[in-house]
C-alpha cells in the first residue's frame, strides 16, 4: 500500500510515472528554481566561453590544414570551460532533487536550503560515481551496444543508493544491480517513457530558444528547468519502489523508514545523510544538520 506520499511496496510502471509528476507538481517551484539556475549558470559559462575563444574559421582552400591544430586546440578550450561549469552545478541539481524527493516521499519536510546542503556535502563522491558509471557505460556501448544499454539500466539506481543509503561508490553500484535485478524489462520501459516525455518537450524548448539568437544557450537553459527534474525525481520513486519489493513482508510497511545497517552501541544515523554519529551529539559532524534528541 502506498500512503499520501510514502512508497510501501511496489509500483506499477504507471504508479511510477504518476508518483513522479505528483512530486513535480507539489513542490515545482523549489525544482524549477534549482534546475533554472543550474541552466543559467551553465549557459552563461557558454556564452563567457564563446567571448573569449575564437573558432578558427575553415579557409577555402581544402589543401591548407594548417589551421587544423588551432581549431583543435581552441575547441578543446571552449568545450573545458562549459564542461567545467556543467560538472559542477548539474551533479548538485540532481543530488538536490533527489534529496528532495526522498524527503517527501518519507514525509519529512522538503526544506531547498538543506537539500542543496546535503548535494554540496556529496559533490565529490557524486563526481566519482558518475566517473564510474560513466566509463563502465561508454565501454559497454564501445564494445557492443547492447551491453551499454544492459549497464545503463543496471547502474540506473547508483545515484539515489549512493545519496540516500551512502552505500560508497561501489557499494552503490551493487546495490542498484541488486535492486534492478528481475526487474529488467520494467525498468528499461518506464525511463523509455519519462525519455520519451523529455524528447517532446525539448524539441519544443530548442526551437523556442533559436528565435533568441545568440542568448539562446541561456533561454534554453532556463526552460529546461520544466523538465530536467523529473529523472532525478523518477530514479527516487523507482529507488524506493524496489526497495520496497525486496522487503520482508513484515517490513513492507516501514518501506519508508529507510535503509541500513543497525547502529552501533553507543551510535546512531543522521537522518539528513545517514552518517554514524556518537548518540550524545546535537549536530551532524558531515552535513551540520541537527539532530532529534
Amino acid at each position: 500500500m502506498t500512503s499520501e506520499e510514502g512508497i510501501g511496496r511496489e509500483l506499477s510502471l504507471g504508479e511510477v510515472v504518476s508518483k513522479t509528476f505528483d512530486l513535480f507538481r507539489r513542490d515545482f517551484v523549489k525544482y524549477f528554481v534549482v534546475f533554472a539556475i543550474a541552466e543559467v549558470v551553465i549557459g552563461l559559462a557558454t556564452l563567457l566561453a564563446h567571448s573569449i575563444v575564437q573558432l578558427p574559421t575553415i579557409p577555402t582552400s581544402s589543401t591548407d590544414l594548417s589551421w587544423v591544430r588551432g581549431y583543435f586546440a581552441a575547441f578543446f578550450e571552449l568545450y573545458f570551460i562549459i564542461e567545467v561549469a556543467t560538472l559542477v552545478v548539474i551533479p548538485v541539481a540532481e543530488g538536490t532533487a533527489i534529496k528532495m524527493a526522498a524527503d517527501a516521499i518519507e514525509e519529512k519536510p522538503v526544506a531547498l536550503g538543506t537539500c542543496v546542503r546535503f548535494a554540496l556535502s556529496k559533490l565529490v563522491w557524486l563526481w566519482a560515481l558518475s566517473l564510474v558509471v560513466g566509463v563502465v557505460v561508454v565501454l559497454g556501448f564501445v564494445a557492443l551496444i547492447v551491453p551499454g544499454i544492459i549497464l545503463a539500466i543496471m547502474l540506473c539506481l547508483a545515484l539515489p543508493a549512493l545519496l540516500l543509503e551512502n552505500a560508497g561508490i561501489f557499494g552503490s553500484l551493487s546495490r542498484s544491480r541488486e535492486l534492478v535485478g528481475h526487474r529488467w524489462g520494467k525498468t528499461f520501459a518506464t525511463f523509455l517513457v519519462l525519455g520519451l516525455i523529455v524528447l517532446v518537450v525539448s524539441v519544443i524548448i530548442a526551437l523556442v530558444s533559436g528565435l533568441f539568437g545568440d542568448a539562446g544557450p541561456v533561454v534554453s537553459g532556463f526552460l529546461s528547468a520544466f523538465y530536467e527534474p523529473l529523472f532525478p525525481i523518477a530514479l527516487t520513486v523507482y529507488f524506493f519502489s524496489n526497495r520496497a519489493r525486496m522487503m520482508p513482508p513484515h517490513q513492507a510497511g516501514q518501506a519508508t523508514a529507510g535503509y541500513g545497517p543497525t547502529p552501533q552501541p553507543g551510535m546512531k544515523f543522521c537522518p539528513n545523510c545517514g552518517a554514524q554519529l556518537p548518540a550524545t551529539v546535537t549536530f551532524c559532524a558531515n552535513c551540520g544538520a541537527k539532530q532529534p534528541t
